[in-house]
């Protein structure tokens, strides 16, 4: 049975070069750029973007040169927001089994043309 996972993602301070995000997820953790995400294998997830925070979009990159854990690449929804389907079989390279995986969220703050940039973690649950 897949599970869901919110991803909430504010804006910390802008004042800040760069610019840090704060990011809280459903499972009960929170932190800033170093947050890891626990998922179970199947499991949705989905990052939110706290407009009210100053976060003006997000977009969600998997690492090109890391094992995907996502079976769906990240999409966006139409509304801001993306989402992704971890594998239902924890993934291996060189033989090993991959338990977590960097991403990166690219994002715009208000009043910013600038883009920047944030690399937490998702880890599977085992």
């Amino acid at each position: 049975m897949s599970s869901a996972v919110i991803i909430t993602v504010s804006l910390q301070n802008s004042n800040e070069d760069p610019p840090k995000l704060k990011l809280k997820d459903s499972v009960g953790d929170s932190g800033e750029n170093n947050l890891n995400t626990e998922v179970e294998l199947g499991a949705n997830v989905t990052w939110v973007p706290d407009l009210a925070s100053g976060i003006q979009s997000i977009e969600i990159v998997p690492k090109a040169d890391q094992t995907s854990i996502f079976s769906t690449e990240p999409y966006n929804e139409g509304n801001g927001n993306y989402a992704a389907t971890i594998v239902n079989e924890e993934p291996v390279k060189d033989g090993k089994k991959i338990k977590s995986e960097d991403y990166s969220i690219n994002f715009y703050i208000d009043g910013d043309s600038e883009e920047y940039c944030d690399d937490p973690k998702l880890s599977i649950k085992t």
